[in-house]
């Protein structure tokens, strides 16, 4: 039978559908979207940390060897809509997984490990840190300070021959499993700080004269100065002013850190100690931060407040602080704090 010129075209319409159909059927098992997997004996761990994304996980199975490709991993994703569902943890997969296989896979609730919360409070020196694992995980705090110290665990804060790490771990809550060591709990300390630190804007540093890590170490004396959040950019504000006026900035927490000790008063002996950490007798600031900032007080030292004080006192049992201008209008708030009976 003659076909017509009509019959024709859908003839050739047709194979050319089917042409696209086999295309796309071949082009999607290539990438593993479609087909059966093939899973080898022997398995991978995969770790997926908090917030990584449909991407990541797609280029990280793929480097396993879980998957053919993060190509396929993302349409596999995007048809079954259930990247959401992931939860961060460890898995042991096999690897010749087709996408929907190993998205299948992930969507099972990783084994739950046990685990020791360990709380590190803000403005926390590094022996805090050090003797809060030492107590409360089976992290020793003699291994973790003498890594903290070493240099062999560098934060990009960190400058060019400081090798401690104080002040560039971030004091918060974790979670201590007993696969961490020393080193994946420092890490992940010094990971959290930069992830905090990267929503701030530290570009604003360079019109205070000073460094990222100089900022930093006045966030860390703002954090041991400041009760109250109000008050931490007035805290930085002074400290600015000092700092351009020449002035020692005679913060007593320095004198504290220089010490090693958690002491509430000070003996005219200790107020004299000679170390590069007592502001009292050395102008300009500590070589190094003196604990562990927190967001609120990196923000202070990033964005001080506008003012001409050049001294605070605490006015109250509140911990609120008085500011002057005057060494005298200190003196008179000075007075006044030391008359009430808190």
């Amino acid at each position: 039978m003659k076909l017509t010129r009509r019959g024709r075209i859908v003839l050739l319409l047709g194979a050319f559908v089917l042409t696209l159909l086999v295309g796309f059927n071949l082009f999607m098992h290539s990438i593993g979207v479609y087909g059966e997997s093939a899973p080898a004996s022997d398995r991978v761990t995969i770790d997926i940390p908090e917030g990584t994304g449909t991407a990541e996980i797609g280029d990280l199975l793929t480097r396993e060897g879980v998957i053919k490709s993060s190509l396929g991993w993302r349409i596999a994703v995007f048809l079954h809509s259930g990247n959401e569902l992931i939860q961060a943890g460890t898995y042991q997969l096999a690897t010749g997984l087709t996408a929907p296989d190993a998205l299948d896979a992930l969507l099972e609730r990783p084994p739950k490990e046990e685990f020791t919360r360990v709380t590190f409070p803000e403005g926390s020196w590094l022996t805090d840190f050090a003797a809060a694992l030492d107590s409360d995980t089976h992290i020793d705090g003699d291994a973790f300070l003498e890594l903290a110290t070493s240099g062999k665990v560098r934060s990009k804060y960190q400058p060019d021959g400081i090798e401690t790490l104080e002040g560039l771990l971030f004091p918060s809550t974790y979670e201590v499993i007993e696969r961490d060591s020393a080193r994946t709990v420092l890490n992940r300390l010094v990971e959290e700080f930069e992830k905090q630190a990267a929503g701030l804007d530290f570009a604003r540093v360079e019109s205070t004269g000073v460094s990222a890590y100089e900022a930093i170490t006045i966030a860390s004396m703002i954090e041991a100065e400041a009760e109250l959040d109000e008050e931490r950019p007035m805290i930085a504000r002074v400290i600015y002013n000092r700092l351009q006026e020449g002035m020692q900035l005679g913060i007593d927490a320095t004198i504290l850190y220089a010490l090693g000790e958690h002491k509430t008063t000070l003996s005219s002996e200790d107020l004299a100690i000679d170390s590069p950490y007592n502001t009292r007798e050395v102008t300009g600031l500590p070589p190094t931060p003196i604990g562990a900032p927190g967001v609120k007080s990196l923000e202070a030292a990033l964005n001080p407040a506008d003012g001409e004080w050049l001294y605070y006192v605490l006015a109250d049992c509140e911990g609120h602080h008085a500011f002057s201008e005057t060494y005298e209008e200190f003196l008179e708030n000075k007075a006044a704090y030391q008359a009430l009976t808190c």
